[in-house]
């Protein structure tokens, strides 16, 4: 099945309107956001493909802001989504135990000072990035799709222990024992240049390719 992921649309629902009909022109049947989607226009646009969703820092505090009819929805979303040994997050993989609902999330930001300590952004050479793939050779993850920075950025751990920045749009998943951590972009508010961006995932070939639009 293709799959089509994307994130931090916020608010912005013609863009999120063509990322969906590009995403279904392409073959995708399976729709996955990763979180700070925005307004009530958006979560329609959603609600018709349909499409599974996580939260992000947006929804944890800002749920309120949304129309009547979304908050219990959106309130209801999980914070992690897997699918095998692939996981859809906003931020990062490794997520607290202890935080299973929204106001979990909250009591926790305010106890540690700081929403990083909930959604940090996975850069290089940042303890975040190691140690998200130490949480995912622990549980078995072999892929996790991420949002949060605005950027689209891939990095691979080989099985030998070598960390590597992936620059090209197509990312053959090898089964050789490589982890994979795929940044896709934002639809709404793009911060590694102009266009819209998603990642369709094709669970047969084995491959993500990374669209701009």
């Amino acid at each position: 099945m293709l799959w089509a992921i994307f994130s931090d649309v916020h608010g912005h629902s013609k863009a999120l309107k063509r990322v969906i009909k590009d995403a279904q022109r392409r073959g995708a049947r399976a729709f996955v956001n990763l979180g700070d989607l925005g307004n009530g226009t958006s979560h329609e646009l959603l609600s018709q493909i349909p499409a599974r969703s996580v939260l992000g820092n947006w929804e944890v505090s800002s749920w309120h802001l949304l129309p009547p009819p979304w908050r219990d929805v959106v309130r209801r979303w999980p914070f992690q989504l897997r699918e095998k040994d692939v996981l859809f997050c906003h931020a990062s993989p490794v997520w607290p135990e202890e935080v299973k609902t929204v106001d979990d999330a909250l009591t926790y930001v305010r106890e540690h000072g700081s929403w990083f300590a909930l959604f940090p952004p996975l850069a290089e050479k940042s303890d975040a990035l190691w140690e998200a793939f130490a949480h995912m050779g622990s549980q078995n993850i072999r892929i996790a799709f991420h949002g949060h920075t605005h950027i689209q950025k891939v990095w691979i751990l080989t099985a030998d222990n070598h960390l590597r920045a992936w620059k090209n749009p197509l990312i053959p998943l090898r089964q050789d024992g490589s982890l994979y951590i795929i940044g896709v972009g934002s639809v709404g508010r793009p911060l590694d240049g102009p266009g819209t961006c998603y990642a369709l995932w094709d669970d047969q070939a084995n491959e993500v390719k990374l669209i701009r639009l």
